[in-house]
């Protein structure tokens, strides 16, 4: 917009236009309007350059728009199954615990009776481990190392039940003839229940 004569831009400043002829009127009209037309795209190129402000500005708002669209990305994947390991639920055992093939097995420090060992087991929502395929042996046979521990097979008159109630199929041969069963080397053995030995624990692996 013309102001005084000159050119007003946005630093509040008024341009105007210089004449080659110090300021008097020009002999040459043809010469004086082309040296105006000059000074006054000078001057337009001035007012309209870009302030550092606004390019500021603009950087912050694309550095935004590139933010969001990798959050919609990541959103996105994770709704139609992309392979976020944040996202996917794992099977976990307690500090102190072992898993193998989605089971937490305990190892006690401790020692005590079979029916003290069982009544620490489900204190901690597990019961005295239960042997019931082959790999299971092997495992804890693996894990225990020379140490014989009880676990959860109890002898009811001819009857060998599991602590879940379940009927003992068999599987493993018992040794003797006694109540209570504890794991050694191997095999499984047979002692009377108030014997103090350590003990494992078993309970099945939850999502975490």
């Amino acid at each position: 917009m013309g102001h005084a004569n000159g050119f007003c831009c946005s630093d509040g400043n008024v341009e105007k236009p210089l004449s080659p002829w110090g300021g008097g009127a020009s002999p040459h009209p043809d010469v004086a309007g082309a040296a105006g037309r000059r000074t006054h795209r000078t001057v337009l190129d001035k007012c309209h350059s870009f302030h550092p402000l606004w390019v500021l500005v603009v950087a912050v708002l694309v550095a935004l728009v590139l933010a969001l669209t990798a959050a919609v990305a990541v959103l996105s994947a994770g709704r139609h199954g992309g392979d976020l390991a944040v996202l996917a639920p794992v099977l976990a055992c307690p500090d102190g615990w072992v898993g193998y093939r989605n089971v937490c097995y305990y190892l006690s420090g401790d020692e005590g009776s079979w029916e003290w060992s069982q009544e620490q087991c489900s204190s901690h929502g597990a019961s005295l481990a239960m042997l019931r395929r082959e790999w299971e042996m092997e495992f804890l046979s693996r894990l225990k190392g020379n140490i014989d521990y009880w676990i959860g097979l109890r002898r009811w008159g001819e009857r060998l039940e599991w602590v879940d109630g379940s009927s003992f199929n068999q599987t493993f041969k018992v040794h003797g003839q006694a109540e209570c069963t504890y794991l050694y080397d191997h095999v499984l053995g047979s002692t009377d229940c108030s014997q103090r030995r350590p003990y494992i624990c078993s309970k099945p692996q939850v999502l975490k």
